[in-house]
């Protein structure tokens, strides 16, 4: 499959570390049994399951044994980093309404369009260069390419997902904060300074 290691200081680099023999060898042979009728579901080799958690940073993680009970969402990731059409129809499918639903209840309205806009930046975060599109503040758009298979896909995309949400709402009252139309504003004493006879 092939991961480019991005030098781009905004994009999230990751050291390509072979993982343990022993977790190595535990994924493969999860493969064939846990995972198996996923891998087959999208076209999935063993390797490509091996080459992604080598880019995740799976060998840096504590307890990485617990990618085998991810082994699913792995999968699933890989097809969709390789662009698999229904790979993209199936996770809005199995994750999409939940996520809607969660964010709706904490954040209104505001947290349906989030999940909309999510959805958009985690495909085009994920089949585009990774320092092609960057959000507010130069953070790089979510990419499948980070799951590590070290919890369930759904937890992952709503971290994901809830932390965006959360991010855009502190920059926005940063924003509020630091504008001259309220007298909150770090920047009113210095204007005021600038014009004071």
């Amino acid at each position: 499959m092939g991961y480019p290691i991005q030098t781009n200081r905004c994009a999230v680099v990751r050291p390509r570390v072979r993982l343990e023999p022993k977790i190595e060898d535990l994924v493969r042979r999860a493969c064939f049994t846990v995972a198996s009728s996923s891998l087959a579901s999208y076209g999935v080799h063993p390797n490509d399951i091996i080459d992604h958690l080598i880019h995740a940073g799976l060998a840096a993680a504590n307890r990485a044994e617990r990618v085998v009970e991810h082994l699913d969402g792995v999968a699933h990731a890989v097809a969709c980093i390789r662009g698999n059409s229904r790979a993209w129809a199936d996770l809005a499918t199995l994750h999409g309404w939940c996520l809607e639903r969660a964010a709706m209840e904490q954040h209104g309205a505001e947290g349906g369009l989030a999940t909309r806009r999510f959805w958009f930046e985690l495909r085009q975060g994920t089949l585009e260069a990774a320092d092609s599109h960057l959000l507010e503040n130069r953070v790089p758009c979510p990419r499948l390419q980070w799951y590590a298979g070290l919890r369930p896909l759904r937890h992952w995309l709503a971290d994901r997902l809830f932390g965006g949400i959360e991010a855009r709402l502190e920059s926005s009252q940063r924003e509020t904060l630091d504008s001259t139309d309220t007298m909150r504003s770090l920047a009113a004493p210095a204007a005021m300074a600038a014009t004071a006879t």
